[in-house]
């Protein structure tokens, strides 16, 4: 069994786009626009074998984390939290004010770093216009937030 400590996270590089993709169609999310925001990935490697990955798609004063995904057989082990708290620590090293996440599961799971449910309408018209939040808006995501400051 893995531990958390062999697990290496880095920022993505172009050359990782085909391993993001293959991981995000395993997990069930979307590749369609994840080619033009490939550096905003950072990935979990095991092995030197990428494992994980989650963005950070910046819009403006806020970010908008999105495409979180951990293979199957290393899930349970931190790996996808250590990529969401890396991705707001280094967003709260830029002007972003806020993060938003759409998800349709766990809501309690991104609480933990103090994400709250919003209303949609509350959220900048910045983020609206990312295809990741135009199909969650197909789905029932739930909109969620967190001050980053």
């Amino acid at each position: 069994m893995i531990m958390l400590t062999d697990v290496v996270l880095r920022s993505a590089f172009r050359s990782d786009w085909h391993h993001i993709a293959a991981l995000l169609e395993q997990c069930g999310l979307p590749t369609s626009d994840t080619s033009e925001i490939v550096e905003d990935f950072q990935v979990a490697l095991y092995e030197n074998r990428i494992i994980g990955c989650a963005a950070a798609e910046h819009h403006g004063s806020s970010v908008l984390i999105r495409s979180v995904a951990v293979e199957p057989a290393y899930r349970d082990r931190g790996i996808a939290g250590c990529l969401v708290e890396a991705l707001l620590m280094r967003a709260r090293g830029t002007e972003a004010h806020e993060a938003y996440i759409f998800s349709t599961v766990a809501p309690a799971y991104f609480a933990r770093w103090g994400f709250s449910l919003v209303e949609t309408e509350d959220v900048p018209l910045e983020v609206m216009s990312s295809p990741a939040v135009q199909r969650a808006a197909l789905t029932s995501a739930l909109c969620m937030r967190c001050e980053l400051k």
